[in-house]
């Protein structure tokens, strides 16, 4: 049983730009599904069935310390990856303050920065602030007031263009997910780092920009690709999804997808890495990949040399890294 199709359309005409989206909702007695066609955004027209709620990562698989220490996962739980999403209860007023994406991770303008009962009540630990190269930008993106009257962090990044944006993603999302992590090294103050990680508090981090709508929700994007290993395309749904008045510009759309690029490279390396470490646990693979160096150097065609890539034996000088389970036994509960 169905109920008939409805249409509903909404214009978001802040900052003098246009973002006409158009949803398609039919109910069903199993699922919702959600097509929205989205004008400037993303692409033509995004599969909103990606829209959903969020789950802990089974894996993570870049080195440690590239985007989060070794104990970040185990140290905030499994139950801290899990987010739900209100995308029917959204209304047009909502763009004024600022969304939960994960547990631990808020997107929004200044002005939500700025409500201390909001901050406060949220259990906001830190604000990040995204900052244009612009005179004003220092005043206006700024939430200081709020930060120093409950004795919280605050730090601002200036991004000069979109180009400095996608070299700086990297750092930022360590930085967030360092102030984020609860192992003994990351948490303070050092008397609470004994205490089982269920009876930590969790830090939590509002990401904000003059909008709430381009560079923060960005930003927010890259994270859940990098922690979450989502691609673009589901990571900025389920961003949207949360916040649905997130407009990116098509360079920044462009900086993602070579994020996105930098980060499936990674992965394959990860993965051909992990390979040439499970051939190294044959105890004659070292020996023959030896014979077969010697014999190339030495020009020895006598010598008989099984067929070994060669592309595999240099790999194995990059054997540096086994694969991360997130949430195995590495901290004391």
């Amino acid at each position: 049983m169905q109920v008939p199709r409805k249409e509903h359309c909404q214009s978001d005409t802040s900052a003098g730009r246009q973002n006409v989206f158009h949803i398609n909702v039919a109910w069903s007695w199993r699922e919702i599904v959600l097509v929205i066609e989205i004008r400037s955004g993303l692409s033509e027209a995004l599969d909103y069935t990606l829209l959903q709620e969020i789950e802990a990562p089974n894996s993570h698989d870049f080195p440690n310390g590239y985007f989060a220490c070794a104990d970040f996962f185990k140290s905030l739980g499994p139950a801290s990856f899990h987010s739900g999403y209100g995308f029917m209860e959204w209304h047009y007023n909502k763009r004024r303050e600022a969304q939960m994406i994960l547990p631990f991770l808020y997107v929004g303008p200044t002005s939500a920065a700025r409500i201390i009962e909001f901050v406060k009540g949220e259990g906001i630990t830190y604000l990040l602030g995204i900052r244009e190269p612009m005179p004003y930008h220092e005043r206006i993106v700024c939430a200081d007031k709020c930060a120093a009257q409950l004795g919280i962090k605050s730090d601002y990044i200036v991004l000069e263009d979109d180009e400095d944006f996608a070299q700086s993603i990297p750092d930022i999302i360590r930085s967030i997910n360092d102030h984020l992590c609860c192992c003994p090294v990351h948490i303070q103050p050092a008397s609470n780092a004994q205490a089982p990680i269920s009876d930590r508090p969790l830090k939590k981090v509002l990401i904000f920009c003059e909008t709430g709508n381009e560079r923060s929700a960005a930003i927010a994007i890259a994270s859940l690709m990098a922690i979450m290993n989502y691609d673009l395309v589901k990571a900025f749904i389920n961003v949207q999804g949360r916040r649905c008045c997130c407009n990116l510009t098509d360079p920044l759309k462009g900086r993602l997808h070579t994020f996105e690029s930098v980060l499936t490279a990674k992965r394959d390396l990860a993965k051909a890495q992990s390979d040439v470490g499970s051939v190294n646990g044959n105890p004659g693979a070292s020996s023959l990949r030896k014979r077969a160096i010697d014999a190339i150097h030495e020009g020895d065609s006598a010598v008989d040399v099984p067929d070994v890539d060669p592309l595999e034996m240099d790999q194995q000088r990059f054997a540096l890294r086994n694969s991360q389970q997130p949430f195995s036994d590495r901290l004391d509960d």
